[in-house]
């Protein structure tokens, strides 16, 4: 199995690269974004072998490749689209999507549908809590400068509530929550009613 490849950049294009490594062999990599021809690149890969193909997916992170393998497990859920999810949410996305329930932000990647997206959530629920990585989701206010082990504690009524206001204003949930997570990050906002208007703010 191939799980990691570091080589010159040869082609590419919005769909695949192609990677010559040392060895003077050339891998086709599928690839979320077109990569610059001639220059180096490393990418952790994911080796997807089936009866009549086998496909490479590259990655940035070992928590990209890691995310997308638990999604191959959903029911449903196929290489392309979870690679879809991957590429066009980011991981820390998808996994808040998932903790707070949100379809809505999962069905924006392509090639997912509402019953994809919800057996998404009722498989990943559980498993996303554990996971060394992502937001944890817990249902009382954070304090202003707390913090533990550096991870991020997130108030999910907070989240809700924001995601809401933002929606019946004509704001979509996917460009909402990366900023929401920023803000939370920070450790300075503990209403709804106050992230609402640090939002609105910066998207004037």
């Amino acid at each position: 199995m191939i799980g990691y490849i570091s080589g010159t950049v040869v082609y590419s294009d919005s769909q695949k690269s192609v990677i010559l490594t040392a060895s003077g062999v050339g891998y086709e990599v599928h690839t979320s974004t077109p990569m610059v021809p001639n220059r180096d690149t490393a990418l952790f890969i994911s080796h997807i072998i089936r009866e009549q193909s086998q496909d490479l997916y590259g990655f940035e992170t070992s928590d990209d490749k890691k995310f997308f393998e638990m999604l191959l497990d959903v029911n449903g859920i196929g290489p392309k689209s979870a690679f879809g999810l991957v590429a066009h949410l980011g991981v820390q996305q998808i996994i808040s999507a998932i903790t707070l329930e949100n379809v809505d932000i999962l069905k924006s990647a392509p090639g997912v549908g509402k019953k994809s997206a919800e057996q998404i959530v009722l498989s990943l629920k559980d498993k996303v809590t554990k996971l060394e990585l992502g937001l944890t989701v817990r249902e009382k206010p954070v304090k202003t400068g707390a913090k533990n082990n550096n991870e991020t504690k997130v108030d999910a009524h907070l989240v809700k509530e924001t995601l809401a206001a933002c929606q019946g204003l004509g704001f979509k949930d996917q460009d909402i929550l990366p900023m929401i997570q920023r803000h939370l990050q920070e450790g300075l906002v503990q209403k709804p009613e106050e992230m609402v208007k640090i939002i609105l703010k910066e998207l004037r």
